[in-house]
């Protein structure tokens, strides 16, 4: 039941912040917002159709192909935004910042390996190692990307809100609100609306 609330309330937050994000496209005609809007749509995709089967079937999908691949899609927009918004200067980072992005996803990805398929953590790590690595470069480097700083930081919360949701996932069961991974799933809820104002300083930098 908890489980069913929380799909939808992140739907409906989803559905704000789609609307939103597509009225600065038509108001601003931005490749920028088309990409973040493309984020949203194909996040709550994903959640429509693990919500539907929790609703039809009274349980998570057994075939989760259909969310996982709406969701590889939202991380691809997104770190599209981010190479679209600030180029990055230069082949690889000198900082050692940004190299932890890309340790911290394979590191993750074998541990979850213990529970879930090899291709699908291989990929996840693939598409948060060049989320991280992307945002921490211009964390680390913030005075050659002016105005990124909120956007980059909203990134890297997001990123690692979902690795603590699916640490939750591995350890913790029930569906109460004493198991973490709901209360990662609210936190992530509440990171999607800062994806608007960081969003629109970063364009307007």
């Amino acid at each position: 039941m908890i489980e069913r609330i929380e799909n939808g309330l992140q739907l409906a937050v989803l559905a704000v912040c789609i609307v939103s994000a597509f009225w600065r496209v038509v108001h601003y005609r931005s490749r920028t917002w088309i990409l973040l809007t493309l984020f949203f749509g194909s996040w709550a995709l994903g959640d429509l159709y693990w919500t539907v089967c929790l609703l039809y079937y009274g349980k998570t999908p057994q075939i989760s192909v259909v969310s996982d691949l709406s969701w590889y899609a939202s991380y691809v927009f997104l770190y599209l935004l981010l190479r679209r918004n600030a180029p990055p200067q230069g082949a690889v980072s000198q900082r050692l910042l940004p190299w932890l992005g890309v340790v911290f996803p394979v590191g993750m990805a074998v541990f979850f390996m213990q529970w879930g398929a090899i291709a699908s953590n291989l990929i996840y790590a693939l598409l948060m190692a060049l989320l991280l690595y992307s945002a921490l470069r211009r964390i680390a480097e913030r005075s050659s990307y002016p105005g990124q700083l909120p956007l980059c930081l909203t990134i890297t919360v997001f990123c690692l809100l979902e690795y603590g949701l699916w640490t939750a996932s591995c350890f913790f069961e029930g569906d109460t609100l004493m198991n973490p991974y709901y209360w990662f799933d609210l936190l992530l809820t509440a990171s999607f609306p800062f994806f608007l104002p960081a969003t629109k300083k970063a364009v307007t930098a």
